[in-house]
């Protein structure tokens, strides 16, 4: 481990970027959530998806304006620091490196929840430990190889956790119960804006992406391109997945494993178990591609100064930030084992929201620096941003306003301790020769 180290290859293509977003949004509450959709929006729940949709697609085409600048790894934090300084960028990376860690915990409780369903018998702690301690040494272990390795390793579980359900949605259509699709009442405002939140933090991770764009062949052409892509595969599978789900589970509303249920509608037991698989292979896929965001955020941190040179120290065999990787997987296994991510999601939940008004302001911000050359040129401008800007701002502060008290402490704590960092660092820096 060395700062001599080689510099990390660049092994990442447009298929790989597109596969570690896919893996974001395709993970367990794909498989979790239709039942609690369905409770909250009834039938109305793939129009609201479809809504949110519409609403991601505009933040993805901020992000892809803003990412199509930049070549190096960091994604949202590296995007508004350029645009508003080191305060406002270390803020925004700093509660997104957190979030993403909670965010991280938690998909472990929602693999052990997959196992105790599928298997019938509960976890204890042992048990449950040891599924936490191999799952994090061997997404580690990839991490680290990075390069190829763990480029073939996030495209091929894509592909694996993608192909059940493309096939299942398309063997659905004949059975599927068109009295059930259609709303037997209206939505309430309450109800849709619950659906719609769920709605975003279903599509949300898809950006992460664009966070190890430093280890991406041709970033500014690529990233672009790999935020659409994968969100509008994302669009198609949760809207597509919740309707099959609605249209298949007479009793959707008391279904643990929804997607099973209605793979066994059609497939019989053996689709149950095909699906099972699938969620829990999408929660591997899910979590590699998170530690793979989180340290490269990590590393990005300490790249640009924001944080110790040390957190960005590499692996002088792979080139990959080795202690960003460890420290990252220690932290999640952490709060996975200790169940603390649980008192901690209000903050994971909330700061996205922030993140996403955060990157659609630097690329306005952005656009003006081009006036006077001090921001990198953009290979890809997005249409009509005004349209863009004020349909990501309305929908954002929409759900913004509809946190309870409880998110809004915890962001405003969350952000607090980021300006205590930052101010310590500053004046560590300060005081070094």
């Amino acid at each position: 481990m060395s700062q001599a180290a080689s510099p990390t290859p660049r092994a990442m293509g447009l298929a790989t970027l597109a596969a570690v977003g896919v893996n974001s949004i395709i993970g367990a509450g794909f498989y979790l959530l239709p039942a609690q959709y369905f409770a909250t929006a009834g039938a109305w729940a793939p129009i609201v998806l479809l809504v949110m949709g519409v609403l991601m697609f505009a933040i993805a085409l901020c992000f892809a304006e803003v990412g199509s600048r930049f070549r190096e790894n960091g994604g949202a934090y590296l995007y508004v620091r350029s645009a508003f300084g080191p305060l406002v960028g270390f803020e925004i990376g700093w509660v997104l490196y957190l979030s993403r860690v909670i965010s991280t915990a938690s998909m472990f409780a929602a693999l052990i929840l997959l196992l105790e369903v599928t298997t019938g018998r509960q976890f204890d702690l042992a048990a449950t430990a040891a599924v936490v301690i191999a799952l994090t040494i061997l997404v580690a272990a990839f991490s680290i190889m990075g390069g190829r390795t763990n480029a073939g390793l996030l495209t091929t579980l894509a592909i694996v956790k993608i192909t059940p359900v493309v096939v299942l949605i398309g063997l659905a259509i004949p059975h599927l119960d068109v009295a059930a699709l259609k709303p037997s009442a209206a939505l309430s405002w309450q109800a849709a804006v619950a659906a719609a939140a769920m709605g975003m933090f279903s599509y949300a991770g898809f950006e992460n992406l664009a966070i190890p764009a430093g280890e991406a062949r041709d970033p500014q052409r690529d990233v672009p391109r790999a935020l659409v892509t994968s969100l509008a595969a994302g669009v198609v599978l949760l809207v597509g997945a919740n309707t099959m789900a609605i249209g298949l589970v007479p009793d959707l509303a008391n279904s643990t494993l929804a997607l099973a249920d209605a793979a066994r509608t059609v497939l019989g037991p053996t689709g149950w178990w095909v699906m099972a698989a699938t969620a829990m292979l999408a929660v591997v896929g899910s979590n590699a591609g998170a530690l793979l965001a989180n340290s490269r955020l990590l590393q990005s941190l300490s790249d640009q100064g924001d944080i110790s040179a040390w957190f960005g120290r590499r692996s002088a065999r792979f080139g990959t930030p080795v202690v960003a990787i460890a420290l990252s997987s220690i932290l999640v296994l952490a709060l996975a084992l200790t169940g603390t991510f649980q008192s901690l999601v209000v903050l994971a939940v909330g700061t996205r929201v922030l993140v996403y008004m955060g990157v659609a302001l630097a690329a306005m911000r952005l656009r003006q620096a081009d006036r006077d050359g001090t921001a990198p040129r953009a290979s890809y401008r997005m249409p009509a941003a005004p349209l863009v800007l004020a349909v990501v701002m309305l929908g954002c502060g929409i759900i913004l306003l509809q946190m309870t008290a409880l998110q809004a402490v915890a962001i405003v704590l969350g952000l607090a301790a980021g300006l205590v960092l930052f101010v310590v660092r500053r004046a560590a820096s300060a005081r070094t020769p």
